[in-house]
């Protein structure tokens, strides 16, 4: 009993120092990558982009999509595209992916694998499941705002729900917005060092999370 008390506090924190880990390490191996080319590497890929033209985009995109839907941290994407392909088209890409990512988990939950997902997450599909039914667009859209819990994990898990398809898509493609705002101005920053870029972003991440508990707290009390 005393081992699974320990385990809970640990579990909890590592939960919330997460999302300040991650970005932490993106950002240091950002400088770290500038430090060691000598402070050219934003200039190496865009040489390596622009040689690359249409396949380094498709090549990106299609790895970072497969690595999204089996678990890599969504931001992640939002961050390396930033640095390497710009802001805007950075950010453009990154929401692609994500977007395809999920419907790509969900659609196979729900076609090819809702026995496993459901044996293996019973009591998390029972709590998510009450917790969609009602609003599944806003709670949704709450539980992609937060900035802790597993994406892939919540794509499973409404795949196997009662949760339909367009409203967990739509609530998680503008839930998704903020954050990889953040982690685009984050990656853009770490490219031209400026740092009143990344101050940008790391107020917006910390905007964004202070939404979602407002909106969480909202609906506790409806």
């Amino acid at each position: 009993m005393s081992g699974a008390t320990a385990q809970t506090p640990r579990a909890g924190l590592l939960r919330v120092l997460k999302p300040g880990l991650l970005v932490g390490g993106l950002l240091a191996a950002g400088f770290g990558l500038r430090v060691i080319l000598g402070g050219h590497a934003s200039d190496t890929l865009q040489e390596m982009v622009a040689d690359g033209g249409a396949s380094s985009v498709v090549l990106f995109m299609g790895l970072s999509t497969l690595l999204v839907a089996i678990g890599l941290p969504r931001q992640i994407p939002a961050f390396v595209g930033a640095y390497a392909f710009g802001l805007w088209t950075g950010f453009a890409l990154a929401m692609l992916v994500q977007c395809v990512a999920c419907a790509a988990d969900f659609i196979w939950a729900r076609v090819l694998a809702r026995d496993f997902v459901a044996r293996r997450f019973g009591g998390r599909l029972r709590r998510l499941d009450a917790r969609l039914a009602r609003q599944p667009f806003r709670a949704t859209l709450v539980l992609r705002l937060m900035p802790v819990g597993s994406n892939i994990l919540l794509n499973l898990l409404a795949g196997v729900s009662s949760v339909s398809f367009l409203a967990f898509l739509a609530g998680s493609a503008i839930g998704y917005v903020p954050q990889t705002i953040v982690f685009a101005l984050l990656g853009s920053g770490v490219q031209v060092s400026h740092a009143y870029i990344l101050l940008i972003g790391i107020a917006t991440f910390a905007a964004s999370t202070a939404l979602g508990i407002a909106l969480l707290r909202t609906r506790a009390v409806q």
